[in-house]
């Protein structure tokens, strides 16, 4: 043995399960103890933790065990899921659990790490060839200046204050005794690495956060998000660098970028050519994912052998894959939680093992190293001022106020996997030993932590205005413009709501703009992608796309052959138990007057009938119907495309068709604001050269609707009386208004019908059977007529969603082919008023309407201006 290992006997290093050998050249050779076991099964083995799969089992179960259990208790604190991965790790390592003897010998023996590290880098390669499919170079070119300079600002400040930091810690550190060419690696080599990690900026979590505080899709999160992405590139542009400086092998860099340059210019349009000979209609299969999945492991050795980092060319094979191609999502589908959930744990579990909380004070015979704790502290707040301070500067230079500037920089410090493989590489490298690497991890985690709290505590959302509650359809008029948010889950619902937005008429007068929402899921780092795309879209580049790629897009393409419309394309990317606030926000943004959202289940195209589709759905339906300041419709579509109403409108300005009207509406009026809402909308409708209306008036008996059990309690009796009453007067001077104002309209028609059970108006719904394209409804009707107690059948959750004739429409088996629209009103206008000594104003059916002080008659007159 040499004097590299004399310190240790032979005996002690056996116990450990290695012995080291060195040559004259100074060659190290380990060689671990290696036990050959029964292979014939768990129970006829002489002791299955010597096999390196079962142990890799308990690996994997103890970390994300863990890792679960702290994501459960740190989610309330507003971590991100980082903190809770490099935590799960360090708590399974040495410092903790990994440091008692049983677990060290048997769970994390150096023979067993063999299989955990090979495994957990495979699970990496994979990672980053997900992060490159996911990722879009548009919006990082189209950038603007703002996010440019303050992505430039935080690397230009963080990189010489990592490097400042690394001599910090070792000024005190020269009795370590080291070779040239270590002492080389650590005092000159190792502080880049410092830098380079400090200058990083994890997008995933960043976006995890703003979606948890509802910021995703303010100014400020767009902003920290288009930052994020364009100094993960930086940073990992100068990580290759640091990488080839370190080998001092230019070669290497100038083979990395060869490789780039063949895969960007040659591969892509060959995998382009391959994939489209090799597929009908896009129906992938086993075959194409095993396929890329091959070259995943055979572009990582390539790079790894040009000196490089493994994990560069699976990211470049990820970001080359054709974008038109529906190659990325299903690939994504079948192996992107795999990777995501189990390979990637086992690489933070590796992480956590090679850090030790003794190293960062202790040298390894116990004596103290020379960093103090206040040196730690010190490089932790150091480094979490350093972004603060070159992000603040940057934002204040292009206006940003002083408190949103503040809020970018703390933004900026959130740090996660890129960091991570920046400091095993560096570790790998020996350029950082292991106290440098210990104190950089808890630098990296220790101003991660405390984003998330400050942000949710220094910037919150502003209340809603009350001036906004004014908004609904019947504010709209006919010379204002019709603001409608259309929100879709897929691409199925598109069809449908455009052929709605048609028949909403826009006129010259009134035109209808239209915020086309995208409702996307936030699971990781393609969903947040959409965000930086939409951020970085200046109104230049978004005009040049709409001509370019309108066909992709069926609403900008239905606005750019359609005058009086005009479309901007939105995407919300938030958890589904909290997507409504961002849709109710984005409502207010853009002052909406009708949010318009699919039902929750999916019509059959065979028979019409309704499937179960995402329950989540569901939620998201009730929470916006709940909390939206404007008006909400559910659309019920069962193939209103196939009335190509906007096709007809087309061809009847050309004057190739008759002006006959095609497309028959039905509007049924019970009574309440809803179904006066309703009526607003469908009359608008009415207008369109291809509809034809027609209003079914229900009217029930007038008997009183209060409980008779509550007769005892006079004040509320006659305060619920009066109330029906002002509500059915509204109605009476609603239709009245309705039938003087459409008497000479030959497309319109009014009928009346009496009822006074469910089923005198089950069957005139069943008499509407195949006659109507589009059924309109009210969601809520008043104190009129409990339908929950005499409906036979209904289910809850529909109700709830859609109101007791809505649920009633769409559960039943003769409407299958009618698409339904159930309205319910955001503001309830009429109900309002503002009395004064003289009189009071009302609000009646959109109107302002002067009622003088009522007199002492016997009769009651109700006076209007539009009668």
């Amino acid at each position: 043995m040499t004097s590299m290992n004399s310190s240790m006997s032979e005996s002690e290093m056996k116990k450990k399960g290695y012995t080291l050998q060195m040559d004259t050249n100074d060659n190290v050779t380990v060689c671990y103890f290696k036990n050959r076991i029964d292979t014939d099964g768990l129970w006829k083995a002489e002791n299955p933790l010597l096999d390196s799969l079962h142990v890799l089992v308990i690996h994997l179960f103890l970390i994300l065990f863990i890792n679960h259990v702290l994501v459960f208790f740190l989610r309330p604190l507003r971590q991100p899921r980082i903190v809770a991965d490099i935590l799960a790790g360090v708590l399974l390592g040495p410092t903790a659990i990994g440091g008692h003897p049983i677990i060290s010998k048997f769970a994390l023996s150096f023979n067993n790490l063999l299989t955990l590290e090979t495994v957990a880098n495979l699970g990496l390669v994979y990672y980053m060839f997900l992060l490159g499919i996911e990722l879009d170079f548009r919006p990082v070119i189209r950038t603007g200046k703002k996010a440019l300079s303050i992505a430039v600002a935080g690397i230009v400040v963080s990189v010489p204050v990592g490097w400042s930091l690394h001599y910090y810690v070792l000024r005190n550190q020269k009795s370590k005794v080291l070779k040239e060419d270590e002492q080389e690696r650590l005092w000159i080599q190792g502080p880049l690495f410092w830098g380079i990690t400090l200058a990083t900026t994890n997008f995933a979590d960043l976006a995890r956060i703003l979606a948890n505080l509802k910021l995703l899709h303010s100014d400020i999160g767009r902003l920290a998000l288009s930052a994020a992405v364009i100094s993960d590139l930086f940073s990992g542009f100068l990580f290759m660098l640091a990488m080839a400086f370190v080998s001092i092998n230019w070669w290497s860099v100038g083979l990395t970028s060869a490789f780039i340059a063949i895969f960007v210019f040659l591969v892509r349009p060959a995998l382009s050519w391959i994939f489209q000979c090799t597929t009908k209609k896009d129906s992938y299969n086993e075959l194409h994912v095993c396929f890329i999945l091959t070259w995943i492991v055979i572009c990582g050795f390539i790079t790894d052998a040009c000196g490089a980092h493994s994990i560069v060319g699976a990211f470049v094979l990820g970001a080359i894959m054709p974008r038109e191609l529906e190659i990325k999502s299903f690939l994504v589908e079948r192996i992107g939680n795999f990777v995501s959930s189990i390979m990637m744990p086992l690489f933070y579990l590796v992480v956590g093992l090679r850090f030790n909380v003794d190293r960062i004070l202790y040298a390894e015979k116990g004596k103290p190293n020379g960093t103090t704790e206040f040196d730690v502290m010190v490089a932790v707040a150091l480094a979490f001022t350093a972004k603060i301070v070159g992000t603040s500067i940057a934002a204040l230079i292009n206006k940003i106020t002083l408190r949103d500037s503040m809020v970018l920089g703390v933004l900026m410090n959130t740090k996660g996997l890129l960091a991570l493989i920046i400091l095993s590489s560096a570790r790998d490298l020996k350029v950082l030993d292991q106290q440098m690497f210990a104190i950089m991890l808890v630098v990296v985690w220790g101003i991660t932590v405390p984003v998330g709290p400050f942000l949710a505590f220094s910037y919150k959302s502003s209340k809603r205005s009350r001036l906004y509650k004014l908004k609904n359809i019947q504010s709209v008029g006919t010379d204002k413009d019709f603001r409608i948010l259309a929100c879709t889950h897929t691409l199925n619902n598109t069809s449908g709501m455009i052929e709605l937005i048609e028949a909403s008429n826009p006129l010259e007068q009134s035109p209808i703009h239209v915020f086309a929402v995208q409702l996307v899921e936030l699971t990781g780092h393609a969903s947040a992608m959409l965000i930086v795309h939409d951020a970085c879209k200046s109104s230049k580049h978004r005009h040049e796309e709409e001509q370019s790629n309108s066909a992709s897009n069926p609403f900008e393409t239905y606005a750019l052959q359609r005058e009086n419309v005009s479309v901007q394309t939105l995407t919300v990317v938030s958890a589904y138990n909290t997507m409504h606030e961002d849709i109710c926000t984005l409502a207010e943004d853009k002052n909406v007057n009708l949010v318009i959202i699919p039902f929750h289940k999916k019509s059959n195209i065979d028979d019409g009938t309704l499937e179960d589709s995402n329950p989540s759905f569901l939620g998201i339906n009730k929470n916006v119907i709940e909390n939206s300041p404007c008006s909400v419709c559910v659309f019920v579509d069962r193939g209103l495309a196939a009335c190509r109403i906007f096709s007809n409108y087309n061809n009847d300005f050309d004057g190739s068709a008759s002006a006959v009207r095609r497309h028959k509406i039905v509007m049924l009026f019970l009574g309440g604001t809803d179904d006066r809402e309703a009526l607003t909308y469908a009359w608008r409708m009415a207008g369109h050269s291809g509809i034809h209306l027609t209003v079914i008036r229900l009217t029930l008996p007038k008997t009183s609707t209060v409980d008779p059990t509550r007769l005892d309690d006079k004040d509320n009796f006659l305060e619920e009386m009066a109330s029906t009453q002002r509500q059915n007067q509204f109605d009476d001077l609603c239709i009245d208004e309705f039938r003087l104002k459409t008497m000479n309209n030959s497309a319109i028609r009014l009928f009346e019908e009496q009822v006074s059970s469910w089923e005198e108006i089950h069957n005139i719904l069943r008499s509407m059977e195949g006659a109507y394209a589009l059924c309109i409804v009210g969601k809520g009707h008043g104190m009129t007529l409990s339908f929950k107690e005499t409906s036979m059948d209904y289910d809850d959750d529909d109700y709830d969603e859609l109101g007791a004739l809505g649920e009633a429409l769409v559960s039943s088996r003769f409407m299958t082919n009618t698409s339904i629209l159930i309205i319910k009103q955001g503001a309830p206008l009429d109900e309002r008023k503002v009395e004064n000594k003289m009189g009071h104003v009302e609000e009646q059916f959109g109107h302002s309407i002067w009622q003088p002080a009522p007199k002492k008659t016997t009769d009651s007159v109700i006076q209007t201006d539009n009668l």
